[in-house]
């Protein structure tokens, strides 16, 4: 099954896909967001294209209080359910997103020094921890 993941944010969305036979999550792009219905639009059609069963979106859960809702768990919870209205045949769900941008950081300096530079932003290997995160939750 193909499954996309997403690292929602304010200014950007990380984008990174895998599939569940392979259980290996690979960073893909970041979008601007630029507004709601647009953001749907475009991650509509990259299901379309890669022909996504489901999609993962990380939950930016507080560290000491899980069953506090922040402003932004608040607003990745919105985000979710007009997704989840605007497409259909693919499922949505949640993923614990803790520490995910403290491992892209770690990852964005391993591929500088190895590689020199990068061609995606942090966004996108965020969204490819959350992703990998839950291959690794879900292949036991």
């Amino acid at each position: 099954m193909k499954v996309l993941s997403l690292d929602y944010g304010k200014k950007r969305i990380g984008v990174a896909s895998g599939d569940t036979e392979f259980g290996i999550a690979f960073p893909r792009m970041v979008i601007e967001n630029k507004g709601l219905s647009g953001l749907i639009e475009k991650i509509k059609d990259i299901c379309d294209e890669l022909g996504v069963s489901k999609i993962v979106v990380g939950l930016p859960l507080n560290m000491d209080r899980e069953d506090e809702d922040n402003e932004m768990v608040i607003e990745v919870r919105y985000f979710v359910k007009e997704l989840r209205e605007g497409i259909t045949g693919v499922e949505v769900e949640f993923f614990d997103e803790r520490l995910s941008s403290f491992e892209a950081n770690k990852l964005l300096d391993d591929v500088k020094k190895h590689s020199g530079k990068l061609s995606l932003g942090k966004d996108a290997y965020a969204a490819q921890i959350i992703l990998q995160r839950f291959f690794d939750k879900y292949s036991t």
